[in-house]
């Protein structure tokens, strides 16, 4: 069965976008390792790249922008509104940065079941873009059979938190941080309280 997703070209406004750009190129220092998270309580699934949760002046923009969109990526998704709460990760995959096959609502070690419920990654890069790979690769479910989203330059792509899918893996010959194939990732957890 294809999943559902959702593609919304010029996601932010071309200065935004170049903003968060240089914004990320200038604190490099601020990624750390994101080397192992986890799918399941049984299953670990590697993740080679560099986050931070640090947005700086950017978090603002990206939460109001996904309020903007988010009538048009929940109907595209074919879900209901619900109250939900924001989380953003900030992610630069270089050479040989993959994630392997993953969902984003599994179960953490020693945690309870993480209800997030729409994933959506923001894209950018410099241009030309110095990279080569890292596709979203989006798993059907049931009989198999996958779809490849290229990470297209100020592209949101947006799709169910249960949906598995991978980051294929990235090939950037310069391995130069501002070279890499940014990513905000940003999930919408359910939330009773709000």
């Amino acid at each position: 069965m294809r999943l559902p997703h959702l593609r919304i070209h010029e996601f932010l406004d071309p200065a935004e976008a170049d903003a968060l750009l240089h914004w990320a190129i200038a604190n490099e220092a601020a990624f750390q390792p994101t080397l192992l998270a986890y799918a399941d309580e049984k299953n670990a699934v590697f993740r080679k790249s560099l986050s931070t949760r640090d947005l700086g002046p950017h978090k603002p923009v990206l939460k109001n922008a996904m309020v903007r969109q988010l009538d048009r990526i929940l109907s595209g998704l074919g879900m209901k509104s619900f109250r939900y709460k924001t989380e953003l990760e900030l992610v630069a995959h270089n050479d040989g940065a993959r994630f392997d096959r993953h969902t984003d609502n599994g179960l953490r070690k020693g945690q309870r079941r993480i209800d997030r419920r729409v994933s959506a990654v923001y894209y950018f890069h410099r241009a030309p873009k110095a990279f080569s790979g890292g596709a979203l690769r989006l798993h059907a479910l049931g009989a198999g059979g996958h779809e490849d989203i290229a990470p297209d330059h100020n592209m949101l792509l947006a799709f169910p938190s249960f949906a598995p899918h991978e980051v294929c893996e990235v090939h950037c010959p310069s391995q130069d941080f501002a070279d890499s194939r940014f990513a905000v990732n940003i999930w919408l957890h359910f939330d009773p309280e709000s």
